[in-house]
């Protein structure tokens, strides 16, 4: 399997890639917004085709690490992990200069996979529970 990386993705492929992942479909301009917005993105392809996402968007102070995903047929051949590698380095560059707090939601059950790159599961003895709200449709 020969794996490439870009910082491109299409409307189409990447709510091919929710739609794969049951995410659902998101409207294309919400989508285009969302990427335009990304300060960082990589995007798995084999043979053109766009296999696997992850971005960041940041503040300077705050990071959120967003939209990892790999189709299902391509689950557990090591692309979300080399991914995360990618991001990783993208934010450790960030921190080079000082601190940044980085932040994901995990989907459940799959904690396990960040905690390989030093994330924590809340609540714990320090940090209370992550908290989300979605608003709208």
């Amino acid at each position: 399997m020969n794996i490439a990386f870009t910082n491109k993705i299409t409307i189409k492929d990447y709510n091919m890639l929710r739609i794969a992942v049951g995410w659902g479909e998101c409207k294309p301009e919400r989508v285009q917004m969302a990427l335009n917005r990304s300060d960082f993105l990589i995007v798995a392809t084999c043979k053109g085709q766009s296999i696997g996402m992850a971005r960041v968007i940041h503040d300077g102070l705050q990071a959120l690490i967003m939209d990892v995903m790999v189709l299902p047929e391509y689950q557990g051949a090591g692309i979300g992990k080399t991914l995360m590698q990618h991001v990783m380095e993208y934010l450790n560059a960030l921190a080079a200069d000082g601190c940044i707090y980085v932040n994901l939601m995990s989907a459940l059950g799959r904690e396990g996979f960040y905690e390989q790159f030093g994330f924590i599961c809340r609540p714990n003895e320090a940090r209370g529970p992550g908290m989300t709200q979605l608003l709208g449709k």
